[in-house]
This record gives C-alpha cells, sequence and structure tokens, in this order.
C-alpha cells in the first residue's frame, strides 16, 4: 500500500488511520472493518470478540507494574458517514477512500474522511499494537451503526466490559473534553384521514430558504422550522374560512431542523384571495421575527388543482397539530454557560397511505426530561384525537461536577500544552450516554484533535493536533498508573 502521509508523527497512528481509510465502512456495512479488527487483533495475540451487529471488543492486559489495576475502556465507532460530492465516483460498498494532505490539514477526495471515527480507531490500534507504553488493562470498544442511532452501543452485550472507567474518542476536539451529552427519542404522531372529492380552489404554499441545521448543535440559535411556520399559515387561514388539506409534507429528518415544506391546501373560491393576503401577511411577519437568523427566507404561493382533499375533521386536526406542537429550545442548562438542556424538534411531516405523520425529536441532558417532553406531546396529540407513541430513545450522559478521568485528562492537558483546557457539552446524543446508561458508575471523559467539517466531503483533520490528541492519549493512561 502506498500511503499518503509521510514524515509525520505518530507514524503508527496515522499509517493505521490510512489501513482502515481502505476499507469501506458506512453506516450498516461495517462486515469488513470489523474483520479487519478481529484479525489485527488475532495477529498481535489478543483477545477479541466481535458480535452479530460487528461490534467489535479487543482486550489487552496490563504493562509489567500495572496488570492488577482496574482497566480502562477506549471507545470510537467504526462506521462513517457515506456523503460525496455529486460529480464525485464513489462506491461505498467497495471503494476505500482517496486520502490527501495539504500543508498540515489530511481531508478526502470528494468524500467523507472518516476522521468521525477513525482517529478513535487508529489510536486505539497504535496502543495495542505497541509494546512500549505504560498502560492499566485495556478494553477497547469499535462499535457498529453510530452515525444512524448509536445502534451498536445499543447492542452491546455489557458483560463484555469491566472497566469503570473510560475515553470516548468521539467529542471534545483539541483543549475540549466531554462532559455531558444529550439523551432523546422520538416521537411518532399518526393522523388517519380520508380522501374526499377536492372543491373549491386549491392553493400551493412552498416554505423555502431557511438555513436549517443539527436540531441540537443548532436549536438554541432560533432558526425558522418550516413545518411550525407552514403551521401558522395554516391555522391564520383556517381563523376565517374552511380549508381542506390536499397535500402536506417538510422536512427530511427528525434530527434536522427542517428547512422546507409543501402544501396544498383547498378553500372555498369566493375566499381564494383572501387566503393570499393572509399567506402574506404572516410571511412578511416571519421574514421580520427571522431577518437575523434566515435571511432567505420566502413562502412561494400558486395556484394549484387537486382531484382529492383530505376530510375536513383530519385537516382541522393536521391544522391543530402543525401549529400548536412545541417546538425549539425548552430549557437552557444552568450548569454549563451556553448549553442547551432540553429541545424538541418538529422535523418531519409526511403524508402516507391513510395518515399524516409528524416526527418530533425530544433532546435532554436528563433522561426524565426526555420523558416529560415526550409526554407533553403524547398528550396534545391525544387531545387532538390522533395516534401517538415515543420511539427509540436513548439515555443521556448527564453531567457529573466531580470526575476523576476529567481531572486527568485536564491536568495532563495543561501539563503538555500550557493551556488550560475546557468543559465541553453537546446537546447532542453520544455513545458515552449509551454506556452511562449501561454502567451507571462508570467514570467517563471525552478527547480527540482538531477537525471540522464532519457528515460533509469537507471533512478535515489537522495533523498536527491529531499527533497531540495521541500524546495526550499516551500520557492520560501512564498517569492512570499512578492512580491505585
Amino acid at each position: 500500500m502506498n500511503y499518503v502521509i509521510t514524515g509525520r508523527e505518530p507514524a503508527d497512528a496515522l499509517r493505521f488511520f490510512e489501513d482502515i481509510s481502505a476499507v469501506p465502512r458506512a453506516s450498516r456495512n461495517e462486515a469488513g472493518i470489523a474483520a479487519f479488527m478481529k484479525k489485527f487483533a488475532e495477529d498481535r495475540g489478543l483477545e477479541v470478540h466481535v458480535d452479530e451487529v460487528n461490534n467489535v471488543v479487543i482486550k489487552k492486559p496490563g504493562t509489567a507494574g500495572c496488570e492488577h489495576l482496574p482497566p480502562v475502556m477506549l471507545q470510537g465507532h467504526l462506521d462513517i458517514v457515506p456523503e460525496k460530492n455529486q460529480d464525485t465516483v464513489h462506491d461505498w460498498e467497495k471503494d476505500g477512500l482517496k486520502l490527501q494532505v495539504k500543508g498540515d490539514i489530511l481531508t478526502a477526495t470528494g468524500t467523507t474522511l472518516g476522521c468521525d471515527d477513525g482517529y478513535a480507531l487508529a489510536f486505539m490500534m497504535a496502543v495495542l499494537d505497541r509494546k512500549d507504553l505504560r498502560h492499566p488493562p485495556l478494553e477497547c470498544v469499535m462499535t457498529s451503526m453510530e452515525e444512524i442511532g448509536l445502534i451498536g452501543a445499543m447492542k452491546l452485550d455489557p458483560s463484555l466490559i469491566t472497566a469503570k472507567r473510560m475515553i470516548g474518542m468521539d467529542a471534545g476536539g483539541e483543549g475540549g473534553f466531554l462532559a455531558s451529552s444529550a439523551g432523546g427519542g422520538s416521537v411518532v404522531v399518526n393522523v388517519p384521514f380520508k380522501f374526499v372529492e377536492a372543491k373549491g380552489t386549491g392553493i400551493s404554499i412552498r416554505i423555502r430558504g431557511l438555513d436549517g441545521g443539527h436540531s441540537g448543535g443548532m436549536i438554541h440559535m432560533e432558526k425558522g422550522n418550516s413545518n411550525k411556520i407552514l403551521g401558522r399559515i395554516l391555522h391564520n387561514i383556517s381563523k376565517e374560512m374552511i380549508c381542506n388539506i390536499a397535500m402536506i409534507s417538510g422536512g427530511f429528518k427528525s434530527n434536522a431542523i427542517p428547512r422546507e415544506a409543501d402544501c396544498v391546501v383547498m378553500v372555498p373560491a369566493d375566499k381564494a384571495d383572501r387566503a393570499r393576503e393572509i399567506i402574506a401577511r404572516v410571511e412578511k411577519e416571519v421574514a421580520n421575527e427571522l431577518a437575523f437568523s434566515d435571511k432567505g427566507f420566502k413562502v412561494l404561493v400558486d395556484t394549484a388543482s387537486a382531484e382529492k382533499m383530505m376530510d375536513l375533521e383530519a385537516s382541522e386536526k393536521v391544522i391543530f397539530l402543525s401549529h400548536v406542537l412545541p417546538n425549539g429550545m425548552m430549557m437552557k442548562s444552568m450548569a454549563i454557560e451556553g448549553l442547551t438542556n432540553a429541545s424538541l424538534n418538529v422535523g418531519v411531516v409526511t403524508m402516507k397511505e391513510g395518515v399524516v405523520e409528524y416526527q418530533v425529536s425530544v433532546r435532554s441532558a436528563e433522561d426524565s426530561l426526555v420523558h416529560s417532553i415526550s409526554d407533553i406531546v403524547l398528550d396534545i396529540a391525544k387531545m387532538a384525537g390522533a395516534q401517538a407513541e415515543l420511539l427509540s430513545t436513548y439515555p443521556a450522559f448527564s453531567f457529573s461536577a466531580e470526575s476523576k478521568m476529567r481531572e486527568i485528562a485536564m491536568n495532563t492537558y495543561k501539563e503538555l500544552s500550557g493551556k488550560e483546557g475546557r468543559v465541553v457539552a453537546v446537546h447532542g446524543g453520544t455513545e458515552a450516554g449509551v454506556f452511562r446508561g449501561m454502567i451507571p458508575e462508570i467514570d467517563i471523559v471525552g478527547i480527540g484533535p482538531a477537525s471540522g467539517g464532519a457528515h460533509t466531503p469537507e471533512e478535515w483533520v489537522d495533523l498536527n493536533s491529531f499527533e497531540r490528541a495521541f500524546n495526550l492519549l499516551v500520557k492520560i493512561l501512564d498517569k492512570l498508573c499512578d492512580e491505585q
């Protein structure tokens, strides 16, 4: 194999990063990388376990004098997000990544780089491979399907893990130490409907120009939600006239703030002009409210035709829910400045066979708030006469004021860099929450290098920071040998 990263340290970890980059590992396609890791461990005589969903656990005894110490878990995920530029030819089932170095920056050609979470795999491989490091017993956990819902971690057999200390390597960034992440769940609301013959004048309403964004990391920025704006428009129309919905849709993922929404509504012919006036008024109001967050916002209005429309009772339920379902930041953290503590996002509205479905993503750093807020959505749905259910919850990694692992990591960082580290909390789900839920007493800290553009073809990592982050990991493991 011809390596493109040369003349840099840590040479072994960088070589391993290139090795795994040659193995396709998009979410749900982790069998190849799991087999690669299994052979890596077996070639070195290490204990290895691979389960039915391709989670990999590799164990290494502590070095001389450290064998008796409590084990430490190192953790990252195997899968990457398979995004590419439109003009890039890449088969995610077969092709490896094409890495390139530009100065101090490592990227991939036209695809995601997979540093999320390839650096964790490379760091673990280097630590497992080296014989000159001082460290306690290690339990290296490499999970599958993280990017599509933390699935592998939630299916992992907890009996494989004995460690009560964990270094997570999927968050933080250089100088940042992960101390909290959100738990969450998805509430699905269904409104059954029947089609009836369309009557009146059809009006097409299309919400466009919103920025959107991640419903965890950007929910506090009060970005416009296309589904909620559409609900506001429909509510205002319905206050003055009967309106039946012929078509409605908005958003693509429950964990993304929706940027677009479309609807065709049927109104009495003699009130169509008034409906347009109402839409224009609401558009002006919302544009003013979003002047600093979504400057491109606009509402496109056209005449539309339809052969069928939803019955009036169901249309009224959909308009009610679209208008009243809560959305956005519900509570800010008083423990960590700038952190959203609880939120929800009306992410997707779809019209399927006989039902209009809402997908509402709920998040909080406290599991109790996830269920409390979900209950609000469920109660609203019940009041509207709709069907609703809380699905696919995942646990929070709640903030602890005291953490020995975080203390050691931050002190080590200051010793190596001369800088103060910062405590990082994210309003998004991480596998740290899954492992805290699995092992309540586990002490977790998250570390990583300076990187960016995750989940996009612009993903990058700073190679100098890659080296510093690895050296930090090695030094933390060394210091853990002094903790009796």
